[in-house]
């Protein structure tokens, strides 16, 4: 069998040779500081760095993010010991032989028509405009990109992991975004350094070229037997061409680290910064037609031409033209508005709107704190305003904008009875976005523990799911870290039967919110109806009853409650039978709570106060 061949398109070979490639070019740079160079190499150099200057600025336009090209500081640092390798070869071959190859002498002779006072001015021009504008612009952009980059890395750090703890991210994309977010910040950080190399070589660019001068007018003098002004035009034009052939691929290269540092990322990976200046430039007819009409004002004004703003104008207007034909018309009458949804509105009659402020600035509030402190649901907005479709004294609460109280209201009740309402709806209050903020605060403190639960083993969709079930029959939620110790170690993957389980890790909390003074009074279920309710239980966890026995139970139940004053104790039954028990009570006493056996905190007295029996 012949030997595998390998490509030269391949990318380890490709790597391989460009990994030689740059090494062999830093030690040429350093060879070339100290080696002599001939003129027709040196030719050949100058020529290789204006190519270089000039990929790398196209290279630069067509990236679609400056992440792109991160390679960028350690390209102007190479980039630029190669221009100062350049300068003192060429410095050298100037002041010895008068002489620094074809591409220097064209460099004086064709650019500045050798006039050495012109490229001296010219020199002088580009070198501002590289150092005091594009660089110096430049370097304040990158200082203010790695800045603005580290102060946001924690946040972007707690947006990725919040994400990969919904499930909106996979562990993989996670990683691959912490690693682009490391990228980021090591990138701008690097290029605040490298953008000082920009500024170092416009200097050096100056102090080379007034040396060269000085020391080449001093050379011709006393050396070459040259009259001053002679050896001033000689060594003048060759240091002028020197210089202009050194600031040039500069200035390039300048002009491609403000092209990237300035870069803001599209929202098409393959975009381009044409593509993206010409769709945002052009996007806008009316700005052409604009700019158009003001070109033909100038083009009337006395003492201008003419011809030049006519035909701009002229290109202008055909331009927005045909893009207003184009661009598609958008009546915004025609756009559908979508009203936010308020959570929570009140309705008042006209006898009642009067108190409206004192409800939403002192009420509500304290409804709010009482709220959180016994379920640990956090009340949203909430709207009060005068209806005029109701009853001078009457009432409607809506939550979602469903109507979940109506009636005619006495003094002072309104408060109670939103709190009624709110608390028997509260588990509507419970959604992703408000689980998801209580994990937010709790990782500030417990980042390992929230980091290990959510999202594996339990996803964000299903303990929001499980936290309503508590909610909804009174448990609170606020003791969120033992929640999540919890569930850490379950082994259920059923929403009931994990929030079953939850009650039991909870019951400390569960048995000290219905106990007074350690003591918990408590109406025990009678075996009879224990043993009826399990043999009505199916193996879904549903309740199939007789509708009479039913009723029955529901009877009973109601009457062993209403004739207890004040407090309603909760029922006290065992674990299998406890939640259908609940369910079916749920409708009609809402307000009755049932707890197991094995949801009792040892150190509570329990005390029977009755028991319900058919």
């Amino acid at each position: 069998m012949p030997a595998p061949t390998t490509s030269s398109s391949d990318p380890a070979t490709v790597r391989r040779y460009a990994d030689a490639g740059l090494a062999l070019l830093v030690v040429l740079i350093v060879g070339m500081m100290i080696v002599p160079l001939p003129t027709p190499l040196l030719d050949v150099l100058l020529a290789g760095n204006v190519s270089l200057a000039i990929v790398i600025l196209l290279v630069a336009m067509y990236v679609p993010d400056a992440l792109a090209f991160t390679s960028f500081p350690t390209i102007l640092l190479i980039t630029t010991l190669f221009r100062l390798a350049l300068n003192v070869s060429s410095t050298r071959l100037i002041l010895l032989q008068a002489d620094a190859g074809e591409v220097i002498r064209a460099f004086g002779d064709f650019v500045v028509q050798g006039n050495y006072v012109v490229g001296a001015v010219v020199f002088l021009i580009l070198t501002l405009i590289q150092f005091m504008v594009i660089a110096r612009g430049s370097e304040r952009v990158a200082e203010v990109g790695a800045r603005f980059a580290l102060d946001a890395m924690p946040g972007k750090q707690m947006a990725i992991d919040a994400d990969l703890r919904s499930g909106a991210l996979g562990h993989d994309e996670a990683r691959r975004r912490r690693r682009l977010l490391q990228r980021e910040s090591q990138f701008y950080g690097a290029m605040d350094g490298a953008m000082k190399f920009v500024k170092g070589d416009a200097i050096a660019g100056i102090v080379i070229t007034g040396v060269n001068i000085v020391f080449g007018v001093v050379i011709g003098v006393a050396m070459h037997d040259m009259g001053a002004l002679e050896s001033l035009q000689r060594y003048g034009l060759l240091t002028i061409g020197d210089g202009l052939v050194s600031q040039i691929p500069s200035l390039l290269i300048s002009t491609a680290a403000g092209l990237v540092v300035t870069r803001v990322a599209s929202e098409d990976e393959q975009s381009s910064l044409g593509g993206d200046v010409g769709r945002q430039i052009f996007g806008n007819p009316r700005a052409l037609a604009i700019a158009s009409g003001f070109l033909v004002l100038l083009a009337i004004v006395p003492g201008l031409p003419p011809a030049p703003f006519v035909v701009l104008a002229a290109v202008f207007g055909g331009v927005a033209w045909r893009l207003s034909r184009r661009a598609p018309r958008v009546d915004v009458r025609d756009v559908e508005r979508s009203p936010r949804l308020v959570p929570i509105t009140i309705e008042l009659g006209a006898a009642l709107a009067a108190g409206l402020d004192g409800l939403l600035e002192r009420d509500v509030p304290a409804l709010r704190d009482r709220l959180f402190a016994s379920l640990g649901v956090v009340l949203p907005e909430v709207r009060a305003h005068a209806s005029s479709t109701l009853a001078p004294r009457d009432y409607a609460i809506h939550l979602h904008e469903i109507p979940v109280a109506r009636g005619e209201l006495a003094d002072d009740e309104l408060v109670a009875i939103l709190e009624r309402a709110v608390r028997r709806r509260a588990a509507d209050l419970v959604g992703l976005q408000e689980v998801q903020s209580m994990l937010d605060q709790l990782e500030r403190t417990h980042p390992a523990l929230v980091r290990h639960v959510v999202p594996k083993p339990i996803a964000l969709p299903l303990l929001a799911d499980v936290l309503r079930r508590l909610v909804d029959e009174g448990v609170s939620i606020r003791p969120l870290r033992e929640i999540l110790e919890a569930l850490a170690t379950a082994t259920a993957t059923d929403p009931a039967a994990l929030a079953d389980s939850l009650r039991v890790a909870l019951r400390r909390h569960l048995t000290h919110a219905h106990a007074d003074g350690g003591v918990l009074e408590v109406l025990v279920l009678d075996p009879e109806i224990e043993e009826t309710l399990r043999d009505g239980l199916q193996r879904s966890g549903a309740l199939a009853l007789p509708p009479s026995t039913a009723r029955d139970v529901v009877a009973v139940v109601r009457r062993a409650v209403s004739s207890r004053e004040g407090r309603v104790p909760p029922l006290l039954t065992q674990p299998d039978v406890r939640r259908a028990l609940r369910r079916l009570l749920e409708v009609e006493l809402p307000d009755v709570a049932v707890l197991a056996y094995t949801e009792l905190d040892p150190a509570v007295t329990v005390k029977t106060v009755g028991r319900v029996a058919l």
